[in-house]
């Protein structure tokens, strides 16, 4: 199982440093210097824990813990699994994230005040890895 967090922090040199929650209302309105930091910063994160695993079909299964019950998890999950199937891509554990190589997915929504993140399962389509 791989755990990403759902909040960045964007440093900055001469204001406070600003946390923002990883999602698209956010994500849209970025300068796009700050939101390639965000994308390096989460295909690393999946580098770190995928290592050298290879997979050819896979579903992925999504569950987003957030702070707050009225967040929309959709928006969350939805940048994150951009970054995150890039991040595959990018580090070879899969050759393309399309639908030849991913081949479905689902979704689960909780709260958790105390540690917001995303959880991916990567499933073999022949079993759980």
């Amino acid at each position: 199982m791989i755990t990403l967090p759902i909040y960045y922090t964007i440093k900055h040199k001469r204001i406070p440093d600003k946390v923002i929650l990883v999602g698209m209302n956010e994500y849209r309105n970025l300068y796009y210097g700050t939101s390639n930091d965000i994308k390096t910063h989460y295909h690393n994160l999946v580098k770190e824990q995928i290592g050298n695993q290879k997979y050819s079909k896979i579903f992925i299964q999504y569950r987003v813990y957030m702070k707050r019950k009225g967040t929309d998890g959709q928006n969350i999950r939805a940048v994150i699994e951009k970054f995150f199937l890039d991040g595959l891509v990018k580090c070879g554990a899969i050759k393309d994230d399309n639908f030849d190589y991913v081949v479905g997915d689902e979704s689960y929504y909780f709260q958790d005040k105390e540690n917001p993140r995303i959880e991916i399962e990567i499933h073999n389509i022949t079993g759980v890895i």
